[in-house]
């Protein structure tokens, strides 16, 4: 209840406000900004959805074929080869020392 009081006054604000500055440039800068952000919203939203569709046909078409064993593999590999490039990167500070090194031993 005291929500709907608190809109209700601020909706009567609102109006005592246009009627005491009239709705110009500000008003109409006020409904293109909200007006874009809904429909921001609806399209993040929709596009949300068709993802998610997309996302289960792709697996219920990998279910009818039997392809879920192939895909766990393939994720595996992927997830595998990521580990081992990450274990085959050189930390930063050993690079440092290298480059102190080459440094003393130019002169």
């Amino acid at each position: 209840m005291a929500n709907l009081k608190r809109l209700t006054d601020r909706v009567i604000s609102v109006e005592k406000w246009i009627e005491e500055n009239g709705d110009g440039d500000n008003m109409a800068n006020m409904h293109y900004l909200i007006r874009s952000v809904r429909q921001a919203g609806e399209l993040l939203q929709k596009e949300q959805n068709m993802s998610m569709n997309f996302k289960q046909m792709v697996f219920a078409w990998m279910k009818e074929r039997e392809l879920g064993e192939d895909w766990d593999a393939y994720v595996q590999e992927q997830q595998d080869a990521l580990q081992k490039q990450q274990a085959e990167e050189v930390p930063v500070q050993e690079q440092a020392e290298d480059s102190k090194e080459v440094i003393e031993e130019e002169e």
